[in-house]
């Protein structure tokens, strides 16, 4: 009776290991069941609606089940406005899209990628039979040297701020040329512009205006500034190719020989074409806004980026258009473009950060990945690895043939305030009586003012 008692206490014993062992932790080890739970990471963006996302999320889930990803559009002018409410109670997304010119403004805000990840990953285990085991899997993080190697060399110099990787991007957008076919041709004209000399000489046969000035046909949209779509980008890309750039966190043309003149000429440049009595006379204030204009078949060139040409095909124009590269210098080494893109990071409220920064960093640098999310949005590459491809698409050739030369000429604090500036600057030369001389010095203050810390 009592080996027989003895028996079933032994039985029951074991029987209570067996089920704690293989279902209480459900193939998990207990000491790390916290750390193994199901991840949602949330994430915030502006341009991409949550069907253009998509592949991005699906690609990454399918092979990492144990992390789920939603992802939450705001319009433009409301989404800065929702971040820092959201931070302001405590809560927000994971990972957020910001424009690459605001990156040192949102550095507090942002988690660098860390040297590794931790992550809850399922795989097969077992010899004989095999079981899907939940462990914690670690990942290497993105190093300087690898953002050089991986991504065009803009995003090198854009993402990396005192020596850390704070954001990386799923696209590298340019300013292009869009140009209306028929008009030139019209107008006896051949081939679209190549260099700004080509654009001075053809300005005067495309512009039309009436004896009192009114410009119904214009050549190009240039020389304004709020009707111009994207102005300040168009005046930073001449600045650029005449090698004003910021060196550092300090503007100063005035210590490079020659650079006044130079700065005192771009300005002028740009300016003339919205002067009247210039050769190269082809815009007002008073013009409709230059995107509509060309949609009415009233402009010859745009300057604009790839979501113009989504926006353009989808307006069913009336005429042949096209597109090419944005104008260069005559006669000068190389080509300069001018980079436009949002770069996704990890917020440092973030309770999720190794996991939102795995799946920042798989879906931006897994070629197949991101294959499917450019192939679907038609959006040039970032990836060094895929433009080749690109430059037999149609459809983005134009725009993958600039990346590896683009380049981003205000890194900076403020752009919003930059552009603000540079406004009421051009405007102050074009209708009020500012002086191009000190236009030259105001602007410089002005751009040096956005390059100080907040704070500081």
């Amino acid at each position: 009776m009592i080996k027989k008692h003895f028996k079933r206490i032994t039985l029951l014993v074991l029987a209570i290991f067996v089920v704690s062992s293989g279902f209480s932790c459900k193939g998990i080890s207990c000491t790390n069941k916290e750390e193994l739970k199901p991840v949602t990471l949330e994430v915030w963006g502006v341009w991409d609606s949550s069907s253009q996302f998509f592949p991005l999320i699906k690609a990454y889930t399918q092979s990492h089940p144990t992390i789920k990803v939603n992802y939450k559009q705001f319009r433009y002018d409301e989404y800065e406005r929702k971040l820092l409410e959201a931070w302001a109670d405590d809560r927000g997304p994971d990972i957020f899209a910001v424009p690459v010119t605001w990156l040192k403004n949102y550095q507090k805000r942002l988690e660098p990628i860390p040297a590794q990840m931790t992550i809850p990953v399922q795989e097969m285990q077992g010899s004989i039979k095999q079981e899907l085991i939940t462990t914690l899997k670690t990942f290497p993080g993105l190093r300087a040297r690898d953002i050089n190697r991986t991504f065009v060399p803009v995003v090198y110099e854009d993402v990396i701020i005192d020596d850390q990787v704070y954001a990386l991007p799923y696209y590298l957008d340019t300013l292009v040329t869009f140009y209306n076919e028929d008009l030139l041709r019209q107008n006896g004209i051949s081939q679209p512009i190549a260099d700004f000399h080509d654009l001075i000489e053809q300005t005067p046969k495309l512009s039309r205006a009436t004896e009192d000035g009114r410009v119904y046909q214009s050549a190009v949209a240039m020389g304004g500034t709020e009707n111009i779509p994207r102005f300040f980008d168009i005046l930073a890309s001449i600045m650029q190719q005449y090698e004003l750039n910021v060196k550092g966190n300090y503007f100063d043309p005035m210590g490079s020989q020659g650079g006044k003149d130079k700065l005192k000429e771009v300005l002028g440049f740009y300016t003339d074409f919205a002067s009247p009595g210039r050769v190269s006379y082809s815009w007002n204030k008073d013009m409709d806004n230059a995107f509509e204009l060309f949609v009415q078949g009233r402009l010859a060139y745009l300057f604009g980026y790839s979501y113009h040409y989504d926006e353009l095909k989808e307006r069913n124009l009336q005429f042949k258009w096209d597109v090419t590269n944005f104008p260069q210098l005559r006669g000068a080494e190389g080509s300069k473009y001018y980079a436009d893109y949002w770069v996704y990071g990890v917020s440092k409220k973030s309770a999720n950060k190794d996991a939102a920064w795995n799946f920042v960093q798989t879906t931006a640098t897994d070629q197949e990945i991101i294959k499917q999310y450019l192939t679907q949005n038609k959006k040039p590459t970032a990836l060094r690895a895929l433009i080749d491809e690109q430059l037999e698409t149609e459809e983005i050739e134009i725009f993958a043939s600039q990346v590896l030369t683009a380049e981003n000429w205000y890194n900076g604090y403020d752009i919003v305030s930059a552009e603000r500036y540079t406004a009421e600057i051009i405007e102050g030369l074009l209708y009020g009586d500012m002086t191009m001389e000190s236009a030259v010095g105001l602007f410089v203050d002005r751009i040096n003012q956005t390059y100080r810390k907040p704070n500081e």
